[in-house]
C-alpha cells in the first residue's frame, strides 16, 4: 500500500468509534433567495435556475475549498492547473471563466486583467452562504454576466455570543484550522473569523517529458480573515460593513521553463463594503452601498531581458450601488443606480490602465396567483466601448402546489479585458464587446419527499473572445446549449439524488467543441441520517473533452468517474467531526492537459460549536 494510501486509511479508521456516540444535527434548508432578482424572495418563488448551498450543508460534506464546491454543482464544469490553490477555469453552462460574475457581499471581486476571480484563494471557513444564478444576467448585474452570477455572503452576528473552532488534517500533509466569533445583541450584530490553510500539494506538470520538469510538489498556503458589524439606528433603518481578506501563496510549474525554477504567486485578495439600509416608508426600501475589492499578485519566474523576476499585476474595482425596491401593484419594482471604476497597475504596462462603467437599471418583480412575472432592464454606459442595453424577462406557473412550469430569456455582453486588449504580444486592441442572447424552459416538481427540476436553455454569444496562435480574437459566433436535470429523494433517515449535465458549446465558425468542456457530466448521491450522524457516498464523472495547446494543436482528454465519501458525527451538543475521501480509488484522470489532479485524499476535520 502507497503511503498515500496509508494515510488516508488511517484517518477514516480511526472516526469509527465515535459512531456510537453520534447525536442529532438535523437542520431546516434555507429558503431566501436574493441573486436572481436582487429581491429577497422565497425559493420556490424563483425564476431563475438557482442553488444554494449554506454554511451547515458546507461543514457536513467536509470539502476543502471552493472549486472543490462547485465542481459537484449542476451546470458547472471546473478544470485546475494541477491541485490545490492553482489557476482554474470555471465554465457555467459552458461560458468562459470570465463570462461570469462573483460577488462578494455585492461587491464584484476579481482581476480586471484577466476578467476571472481567483476563487481557490477564497475561503470556505469565511463563507456564510452562496448563491448561484446560471443564466443570462448582465440585466441584474451588468457586463460579464453572460454564464451566471455567483455570489457568496460572509459570516454574520446573530443575537447572543457564539464562538467556534475547527481543525482539520488530511493527505499532502494538509493542515486547515479556523476560529470565530460572532453575536450581539436587538440592535447590534457582530462577527469576526480566521482561519489558515496549508497543504503539500502535487507536482502540478505530471509528464517529465519536458527539459526543464520539476516533479516536486507545488504547495499551497492561505490565510484569511473576515469581519461584519451592523447596527440597528431605529426599526428599519441600519447601517453595516463587512470585510473579508486573504493572503496566498501558490506555488506552480511552467511547462514553457527556461530552466528549472520554484515558480510561484503570492496574492492578496479580499472585498471591503459598507451599507446604509432604510425602510422610508411601508412601501419603499433602500439600500446604499460603497464598496472596494483588491486582486494584487506577484508572480516570480526566471529573469529575462525585458522582464524582472517578480511582476506584478494589481487591480482595484470601486463600485458604489443604490437601490431601491418600492412596492406597488400585485409586486415589487427595483430602480437604481450604480458606478464601477476598474483601476490596473504592476510592471506590466497597459496603454489604457483604467475604465468607469456607469449604470442604471430597473426590474419589476410580480406574483399574480399561481403566475410569476420578472422582468430587467439596464443601461451600462463604459467609458471605454459606450452605452450597451441589456434586458431580460420571465415567468413561471404553478400548475398545482407540486408542479411549476416557466421560462425566460436575456440578453448580455461582456467588455474584452486589459490583457484581451492590451498586454504585450497577446493582446487585441480591435477586439468588440461581446454580446449574447439566449432563454430557457424549465419545469420543476416539490414534493414532501422528492424534488426534481429539468432546464432546458440555449445562448448564443456573438464576437466570442478565444486565444488562437498565442494572440486573441472574436469568434463570429458561439452557442452554448443544453440540459441540466437534478433530482433529490429523502424518506425516513434515507437519501439519494442525481444531477445530470449535457452540453454542447460549439465554435460555429470552426464547428467544433469549446475546448475543457465535457458533453456529458453527472454527480450521482447516497446516504443515511441517523441518530446526529450522516453519512454519504457518491460518484462524479465527465465524458472525454479537448484541450487546444499551443504548438501542438487539439488533444483528446479522456472520460473520467471518481467515488467520494464523506461521513458526519455529532459527538455531543458542542462537539462534532467530519471525515471526507476523495477519489477513494484513486483514479488517474485529467482536466488540463499534462497537468495533474489529486489522486486519493482525505481530510478529517473535528469541530467545537457550543450550544445553548
Amino acid at each position: 500500500m502507497n503511503t498515500r494510501l496509508s494515510q488516508l486509511y488511517l484517518v477514516v479508521l480511526s472516526t469509527f468509534p465515535l459512531l456510537a456516540q453520534a447525536a442529532n444535527t438535523a437542520e431546516p434548508l434555507e429558503e431566501i433567495v436574493v441573486t436572481a432578482s436582487r429581491i429577497a424572495q422565497p425559493e420556490r418563488e424563483v425564476i431563475g435556475d438557482v442553488t444554494v448551498l449554506t454554511a451547515a450543508e458546507l461543514a457536513r460534506e467536509g470539502q476543502s475549498s471552493l472549486p472543490e464546491v462547485l465542481a459537484r454543482q449542476p451546470g458547472i464544469q471546473t478544470a485546475s492547473n494541477g491541485g490545490p490553490g492553482k489557476a482554474m477555469n470555471l465554465f457555467i453552462r459552458g461560458a468562459n471563466t470570465n463570462q461570469s460574475i462573483v460577488l462578494i457581499d455585492g461587491v464584484r471581486v476579481g482581476s480586471a486583467t484577466t476578467g476571472t476571480a481567483a476563487l481557490q484563494n477564497i475561503p470556505l471557513a469565511q463563507i456564510e452562504r452562496i448563491e448561484i444564478l446560471r443564466g443570462p444576467a448582465a440585466s441584474l448585474y451588468g457586463a460579464d454576466a453572460i454564464g451566471g452570477v455567483i455570489q457568496i455572503f460572509t459570516k454574520r452576528g446573530q443575537a447572543g455570543m457564539q464562538p467556534a473552532i475547527s481543525l482539520g488534517m488530511g493527505t499532502q500533509d494538509s493542515l486547515q484550522a479556523s476560529a470565530s466569533l460572532s453575536g450581539g445583541t436587538a440592535t447590534t450584530r457582530y462577527a469576526a473569523s480566521v482561519s489558515h490553510y496549508k497543504t503539500d500539494g502535487i507536482s502540478a506538470l505530471v509528464l517529465p517529458k519536458y527539459a526543464k520538469y520539476n516533479s516536486d510538489a507545488d504547495g499551497y498556503e492561505n490565510t484569511s480573515g473576515s469581519l461584519s458589524l451592523s447596527h440597528q439606528l431605529a426599526t428599519g433603518h441600519e447601517l453595516g460593513a463587512s470585510l473579508l481578506v486573504a493572503d496566498s501563496e501558490s506555488h506552480y510549474d511552467n511547462a514553457y521553463a527556461p530552466k528549472v525554477y520554484d515558480y510561484r504567486d503570492e496574492s492578496t485578495s479580499g472585498a471591503l463594503q459598507v451599507y446604509s439600509s432604510n425602510q422610508f416608508t411601508e412601501r419603499w426600501h433602500s439600500r446604499l452601498q460603497v464598496g472596494q475589492s483588491l486582486d494584487n499578485s506577484y508572480t516570480y519566474a526566471p529573469a529575462a531581458t525585458a522582464a524582472k523576476e517578480r511582476s506584478q499585476f494589481k487591480t482595484l474595482q470601486t463600485q458604489i450601488s443604490w437601490l431601491n425596491d418600492i412596492q406597488f401593484g400585485p409586486g415589487t419594482a427595483t430602480l437604481g443606480a450604480e458606478t464601477l471604476n476598474q483601476e490596473v497597475s504592476g510592471t506590466t504596462k497597459y496603454d489604457v490602465d483604467q475604465r468607469r462603467i456607469n449604470s442604471f437599471l430597473g426590474g419589476y418583480l410580480a406574483k399574480l396567483g399561481p403566475l410569476s412575472l420578472q422582468g430587467n432592464l439596464r443601461s451600462d454606459d463604459n467609458s471605454q466601448f459606450g452605452r450597451q442595453t441589456t434586458g431580460s424577462a420571465g415567468a413561471s406557473y404553478q400548475l398545482s402546489e407540486q408542479w411549476q412550469l416557466g421560462g425566460s430569456y436575456g440578453t448580455a455582453y461582456k467588455a474584452p479585458t486589459f490583457n484581451d486588449l492590451y498586454f504585450p504580444n497577446y493582446g487585441n486592441p480591435h477586439l468588440k464587446p461581446q454580446e449574447s442572447a439566449g432563454g430557457e424552459l424549465f419545469t420543476r416538481y416539490r414534493g414532501d419527499a422528492l424534488q426534481l427540476s429539468l432546464t432546458g436553455y440555449r445562448n448564443t454569444v456573438k464576437n466570442f473572445i478565444l486565444t488562437r496562435t498565442n494572440t486573441v480574437s472574436n469568434v463570429e459566433r458561439v452557442r452554448l446549449q443544453g440540459i441540466t436535470f437534478t433530482g433529490d429523494w429523502q424518506s425516513g433517515n434515507w437519501l439519494a439524488g442525481v444531477s445530470y449535465d449535457y452540453l454542447d458549446a460549439k465554435d460555429l465558425q470552426k464547428d467544433q467543441q469549446l475546448a475543457r468542456r465535457a458533453k456529458h457530466s453527472a454527480l450521482a448521491y447516497a446516504g443515511y441520517a441517523a441518530d446526529g450522524w450522516q453519512l454519504r457516498a457518491e460518484v462524479q464523472g465527465q465524458s472525454k473533452r479537448y484541450d487546444d495547446i499551443y504548438g501542438v494543436g487539439r488533444v483528446t482528454l479522456a472520460g473520467y468517474g471518481v467515488v467520494n465519501l464523506s461521513a458526519d458525527y455529532q459527538l455531543n451538543k458542542d462537539w462534532s467531526v467530519n471525515a471526507r475521501v476523495n477519489n477513494l480509488f484513486d483514479r488517474d484522470y485529467t482536466q488540463v492537459y499534462d497537468y495533474g489532479t489529486l489522486g486519493l485524499n482525505g481530510m478529517l476535520t473535528l469541530r467545537w460549536a457550543p450550544q445553548k
